[in-house]
């Protein structure tokens, strides 16, 4: 999760450097529009990659949390047919 607002972080703050390129290249008409455009596709790209490495990690810990409480609902089940 830690690497999710990592990514998240980082991604805000490269797209608002490239608004403020695009804002200068609209008026300057320097063309960067289609660089920019690139850089969007690849991150949202490897946002596919970030988010399926978080949800992951976070069905595991949810298994694993379920898991113990099966184990601890078994238990009770068994003290409670042995009285």
């Amino acid at each position: 999760m830690k690497e999710f607002a990592i990514y998240t972080g980082l991604r805000l703050v490269l797209f608002a450097a490239a608004f403020g390129i695009l804002w200068v290249a609209l008026h300057t008409l320097l063309g960067i529009f289609p660089l920019l455009l690139l850089a969007l596709i690849i991150s949202s790209i490897l946002a596919i990659f970030v988010l399926r490495a978080a949800r992951d990690r976070l069905t595991a810990n949810i298994e694993q949390r379920a898991g113990r409480i099966a184990s601890r609902i078994q238990a009770a089940r068994s003290a409670e047919d042995e009285d």
